[in-house]
């Protein structure tokens, strides 16, 4: 991959993008990642979005607005293949183990081997169990477990090997398994009706076949048959319309009331008795106990007592039995399998303790996650790793967890629970893991979105992504697009892999987003500001709180500089006579400048001006810190104007400053105690949440100030302004 060419039109929130990423085809293993920072809202979910869509082989759409969608996504001019592409998306899933985690347990020359003696040992267990379905009538998918569980094992084989081994000395070929032991059949068999009263219900069921009278005929029409027939006749309206039924045997014909006069007397030795009669309901409920009452129907006396005396709940799991061995007994598919697999039994064995033993890339994975994941409460093994090694399941983690003398192994469904957020990141980032050792395994070219991954994990286990993503950069065959709205992480990566010239910035305009090389990375301060102040306003303007910062640091809130800046960042009493020369003699102190400090400009009307200026400007490209510094003290000094000469008006107090330390908060708290109503709280309350706590840097810690973008710090200001006007 040396050029990656994208252009995206109303995908996913993005109107327009266009940008073709130089993956250089090179040994410097820097020229395979791109980091961008974007302010949260901008594009990174959008963009992360699309390629997810491509993995999986969609098209990238635009949902809200239902504009037309156009995309290109190239790589050298051809379309990147889905498979080509992996997004590790910051929203945290462990919800199931990665299908990666089997993929780099299998060890292939095994596997070839093994499938190979499996596959005709397949073919003769598939055809045994094929005749074993057509004997009991079990669905095929169902036959080898309806047999493991009624035998109580877990191997089909042995469990074949050891019915072949048992006998049997009753003839079972009238009994079909699924008849008997179906569930609804099952239903019937467990009632204490049937317990208390099989036999005589039996006895007197079988008499409804031959006594005086009787309109039924053993295996031909029974009363279940009568009752289906007739019940069709008087629903359809046969009875209604004035017509009646011939019986065999009969000299004339009978109406509906005759009819069910005749069969009441046909059933009275059966119905006269509540327990029969309920058990002649029951078994007549489904098709299911429908088959049954036909099976016993069919039988011999004998048989019948055969039959209820093994189903009786004591003799019910030896019956089973019974009926799998006359299946398996003498049948030939049975003997043919059971010899393939004796033949072959040993070396399958054989291959099988070697892979419950050796996972050479599993534990490579595995040692990676634990040296560069600190603080993990467990320890890592897989569940099934003979079956996952000879890629018979997928592979399941088994999660150890120890505490002193207590030990607790769990899978994953069970640890999701009792993880921490932090230890649920790390989990989150090894299925990761196991997916780059997997596409590193089948030398998969990828390219890898990843979004947003510093908010996955805990700020102590920073480093060990960043670390992760540069080993990604060693194969070759791996490229990154970084994306990340956490400028602290976004500089990590500057100064540990990503080349400067391969960190940018994502800016918007009216239309379109576009991505610019970022300015001021390793120190923006040092490398921005320090430089331009003098020769740049808005510089100027937002070096105030960090000189008043370091004037608090290395001096006292008493010192006169300390009071001065306090008062260019709220409006007080002497904060309109404060000029750019007055600030400039601060800052030659405190730094050991030797700027020009002769300009008079009120640094108030200065700060105005400026941010007017930043109001009007269309564009707005790179970092715009100090544009959004500049733009947070004046909004908040707007505000404060506005509130003061509100407290002046409420009370009658022309004179009127805020003497609290805590000047805006005091403010507000004071306007909103005197006018509950004004209408302009809502927007002084934005100003508080939104810009208070920016304007003091956080103690040189920036990155909150970033995350705001500047468009809503235009809209704050001049919606402070209005309420001036």
């Amino acid at each position: 991959m040396k050029n990656l060419k994208i252009s995206l039109k109303n995908c996913y929130g993005i109107q327009s993008l266009e940008h073709e990423f130089g993956f250089e085809v090179s040994t410097q293993k820097a020229n395979r990642a791109f980091a961008i920072y974007a302010p949260n809202g901008l594009m990174k979910t959008s963009f992360s979005r699309v390629f997810e869509t491509l993995a999986k082989g969609d098209t990238p759409r635009e949902e809200r607005y239902n504009r037309p969608s156009t995309y290109v996504v190239e790589s050298d001019g051809n379309a990147v293949s889905k498979d080509a592409i992996y997004v590790l998306k910051s929203e945290l899933d462990i919800s199931a183990d990665s299908p990666a985690i089997t993929n780099i347990l299998v060890d292939p020359e095994n596997k070839a081997r093994y499938d190979k003696l499996l596959v005709n040992l397949d073919n003769l267990k598939n055809k045994l169990i094929g005749s074993l379905q057509k004997l009991s009538k079990v669905k095929k998918a169902e036959v080898e477990k309806s047999i493991l569980t009624d035998w109580d094992e877990e191997n089909f084989p042995s469990c074949i090997e050891k019915i072949k081994g048992s006998s049997t000395e009753d003839d079972l070929s009238p009994y079909e398994y699924v008849t008997i032991f179906d569930p609804k059949a099952i239903e019937v068999l467990k009632s204490q009706e049937f317990i208390a009263k099989a036999s005589e219900f039996n006895e007197r069921y079988q008499e409804l076949f031959n006594q005086a009278g009787t309109i039924y005929q053993k295996g031909i029409f029974n009363p279940t048959k009568a009752e289906t027939s007739f019940g069709t006749l008087d629903k359809q309206g046969f009875f209604a319309g004035g017509h009646r039924v011939h019986l065999r045997g009969e000299p004339d014909s009978i109406d509906k009331a005759e009819l069910d006069r005749k069969l009441q007397t046909i059933h009275a030795n059966i119905d006269g008795d509540e327990a029969l009669k309920k058990l002649r309901s029951s078994l007549a409920k489904n098709a299911q106990t429908q088959a049954l009452t036909e099976l016993i129907e069919n039988l011999s006396p004998t048989q019948v007592e055969f039959l209820l005396e093994k189903l009786k709940p004591e003799n019910q799991s030896q019956f089973r039995k019974d009926l799998w061995t006359s299946y398996i007994q003498s049948n030939t598919d049975a003997t043919a399998y059971l010899e393939s697999f004796t033949d072959n039994k040993k070396e399958i064995e054989s291959i099988e303790a070697a892979a419950a033993l050796a996972a050479p890339r599993w534990t490579k994975a595995v040692e990676l996650f634990n040296d560069r994941f600190v603080d993990m409460p467990f320890t890592l093994s897989v569940a099934n790793q003979t079956q996952a090694t000879l890629g018979k399941e997928q592979a399941k983690l088994k999660f150890t967890f120890t505490d002193g003398t207590d030990t607790v192994e769990c899978l994953r469904d069970e640890v999701k629970t009792t993880l921490s957020q932090g230890e649920k990141r790390a989990l989150y980032l090894l299925n990761f893991i196991f997916e780059v050792e997997a596409r590193r395994l089948a030398n998969q070219e990828t390219l890898f979105i990843i979004d947003d991954v510093a908010d996955s994990f805990d700020y102590k286990n920073k480093h060990a992504i960043v670390q992760y993503l540069e080993d990604l950069s060693d194969t070759n065959y791996f490229h990154q697009i970084i994306l990340t709205h956490n400028f602290d992480f976004f500089r990590t990566l500057a100064n540990n892999f990503v080349p400067r010239d391969r960190c940018l910035m994502a800016n918007r305009n009216s239309s379109s987003i576009t991505l610019t090389k970022a300015e001021g990375v390793k120190n923006y301060f040092i490398g921005i500001w320090k430089k331009k102040v003098t020769t740049n306003d808005r510089i100027l303007c937002a070096t105030i709180p960090f000189a008043r910062n370091l004037v608090e640091y290395t001096r006292e809130e008493t010192d006169p500089d300390y009071l001065k800046l306090t008062s260019l960042l709220h409006w007080k009493d002497d904060t309109d006579k404060i000029t750019v020369g007055n600030y400039l003699d601060i800052y030659n102190r405190l730094f050991g400048t030797r700027y020009d400090a002769t300009n008079t400009q009120p640094v108030k009307d200065l700060l105005f001006t400026k941010a007017q200026e930043i109001c009007a400007s269309t564009t707005h490209d790179g970092l715009n810190l100090e544009d959004k510094v500049l733009l947070s003290i004046a909004i908040r000094m707007q505000s404060e104007i506005f509130i003061t000469n509100e407290l002046r008006k409420l009370k009658g107090d022309a004179n009127y400053w805020c003497q609290s330390e805590s000047q805006f908060g005091n403010l507000i708290k004071e306007f909103s105690t005197l006018d509950p109503s004004s209408p302009a709280l809502r927007s002084l309350e934005k100003v508080s949440i939104t810009v208070s706590s920016n304007i003091h840097l956080n103690s040189f810690m920036y990155e909150p100030i970033l995350d705001l973008t500047i468009d809503h710090l235009i809209n704050l200001y001049n919606e402070v302004c209005d309420l001036n006007t």
